[in-house]
């Protein structure tokens, strides 16, 4: 309740009038004054974060792991998918690589989901295996999974489309539209990925599970089985959120990427229906709608870059514009109507 609030707490969602207005946006240190404006406008509850939060403005994203490691696990995910010996003889360099990337990204206080772009001759298939296992892992610590999950987790997401190795590459790399009979072609690579890995490894059935399972919708929509959201395993769910993610925001044969605010529109869009909202919140704690220098208009007509995200609400972003920063977060009806790369 309202009453209970005090001075400096942190406002954790944005309060929204009768008229569907922002009043004040998330992540606001709340002050006498604002807290004056709310009972004015009728508001009697909102929510505030935990007293440990604060918000911290970035400026600038590193690298979430080192490029030379990315590229060294892209390569072995390669080596491991193509090997003429079974995939089972790598299984235990790649999980030492999960090891490490899970500790190097759960120390990391302003752990986001960017990747810079990597280029390399590998296919698509490995530097998109690569990334899933990263973005779940991250997705993963925002939803305070233990280490030993996280890892369990990582593997799953790097081996979740190992059943594409089963596919025809023509098919795979084909970029018209897909016929009815090759669209099913491809889907069964989720059955194919988890028949080869319980078969031909003695990896953790979980890992297994994302593979068949990633496909999967709450809404029961998705294949192979067409199962609701009860029955998929708890971490296919993230999995499967990493996967879209990725999949838009990656040029493909067929098309561009999408900006990282139009793939968080779809993955958001599909929130409860497609994609678990416990993940879906997770994630939207992590996924930057709006890369740092990417060019905005803003609907009080200026055109700027961002210049900085707040951590507390990476949709209110600081923006560099010919009259100066503008802070998105103490700016509650200023919104952003388009962006670019």
């Amino acid at each position: 309740m309202l009453n209970d609030v005090k001075a400096g707490m942190i406002l954790a969602e944005d309060v929204i009038d009768q008229y569907g207005r922002i009043l004040v946006a998330s992540g606001m240190t709340l002050k006498n004054e604002i807290i004056n404006l709310l009972i004015k406008h009728e508001i009697y509850s909102v929510y505030v974060c935990d007293h440990k939060f604060t918000n911290r403005e970035i400026n600038e994203l590193r690298d979430l792991i080192s490029m030379d490691t990315r590229l060294q696990l892209i390569s072995n995910v390669e080596n491991a998918f193509t090997s003429s010996d079974g995939l089972a003889k790598h299984l235990t360099q790649l999980q030492n690589y999960i090891e490490d990337i899970v500790s190097t990204l759960a120390s990391n206080k302003d752990i986001l989901m960017y990747l810079n772009d990597v280029n390399c001759a590998s296919d698509y298939l490995f530097m998109h295996s690569v990334n899933v296992g990263i973005f779940s892992i991250i997705i993963g610590i925002a939803m305070e999974l233990p280490y030993e999950e996280l890892c369990i987790l990582g593997m799953g997401g790097l081996l979740h489309d190992f059943g594409k190795t089963r596919i025809t590459k023509t098919i795979l790399d084909k970029q018209d539209k897909l016929t009815v009979e090759e669209f099913n072609e491809i889907k069964q690579h989720a059955s194919l990925g988890y028949n080869v890995l319980k078969v031909d490894t003695q990896l953790d059935y979980r890992i297994n599970f994302m593979a068949l399972q990633h496909h999967e919708r709450c809404d029961g929509s998705g294949y192979p089985w067409g199962i609701p959201k009860l029955q998929i395993h708890p971490l296919a769910r993230i999995v499967a959120v990493a996967d879209v993610y990725d999949a838009l925001t990656t040029n493909r044969v067929y098309r561009s990427r999408l900006t990282s605010f139009e793939a968080m529109e779809i993955i958001n869009k599909g929130n409860k229906v497609y994609f678990d909202e416990n993940v879906i919140e997770a994630f939207n704690t992590v996924a930057i709608p709006y890369q740092i220098d990417s060019e905005v208009k803003l609907t009080n007509g200026l055109n700027g870059k961002v210049f900085g995200l707040n951590s507390s609400n990476l949709t209110r972003p600081l923006i560099s514009t010919p009259i100066g920063i503008v802070n998105l977060l103490h700016e509650p009806n200023i919104g952003i109507i388009a962006t670019s790369y």
